[in-house]
């Protein structure tokens, strides 16, 4: 009998690809086709624009300059106050409010000029410590920026020459800049901070905010 012979088969490898096909994520875009062509800025919308940006470039300088100059004049006043020059220290008053961690030297007469420069006395009340209603206003974007934090309470003291006057915050309240009860004569030896009002509002401030303190016994 006549066998076969058998044949053995190989298995066959997997033969690569020369060409592999690389799938990579992109971005997904929708174009619009109805979309127009944006069309470059015309010549004089440019100019407008850089107008713009100069003029509010020249307003910030103008404000910083303004402060600037504001806050080392009042230095100044301060250095002149700490010399102990009896000429000086007779002549100004020194407004201390340890809460609000303020300290300005106080001019006298409110006018544009000299709130600009720091706190200024109303000439037409009485002086600081004497009986009656002394009156001291101040701009609420510059000096008198936080004196609304003030609470029932708080110290307030008052130095002119060699004497120390101190007062105690006994209200606040928040008027019409036509009330002038807020300016009156007073029997009491009292002390009263003006500023415009809300202190934070942008623009021109429709109200005023009043602290009111008195001398405090003993003073």
């Amino acid at each position: 009998m006549r066998v076969q012979r058998a044949t053995v088969v190989k298995p066959r490898h997997h033969v690569k690809s020369r060409y592999k096909l690389v799938l990579k994520p992109g971005p997904w875009r929708f174009e619009n086709p109805y979309k127009k062509p944006e069309k470059p800025a015309s010549k004089p919308r440019r100019i407008i624009s850089n107008a713009l940006i100069v003029v509010g470039s020249a307003l910030c300088l103008c404000v910083t300059g303004t402060y600037t100059w504001m806050y080392a004049r009042q230095g100044l006043l301060l250095r002149q106050w700490n010399s102990h020059n009896p000429a000086v220290t007779h002549t100004l008053t020194k407004l201390s409010i340890p809460r609000l961690k303020l300290e300005d030297v106080v001019l006298e007469g409110i006018s544009e000029h000299s709130l600009l420069l720091g706190p200024a006395h109303l000439s037409a009340s009485v002086e600081p410590g004497t009986p009656g209603n002394a009156v001291i206003a101040g701009h609420r974007d510059s000096f008198f920026r936080h004196i609304h934090n003030l609470r029932y309470g708080d110290d307030i003291f008052v130095t002119r020459g060699e004497r120390r006057f101190r007062y105690v915050v006994r209200s606040r309240k928040i008027v019409e800049p036509t009330d002038l009860s807020v300016i009156r004569p007073s029997s009491d030896t009292e002390l009263t901070l003006i500023t415009c009002y809300p202190t934070h509002a942008v623009g021109p401030a429709p109200q005023r905010l009043i602290v009111v303190a008195k001398l405090a016994p003993g003073t």
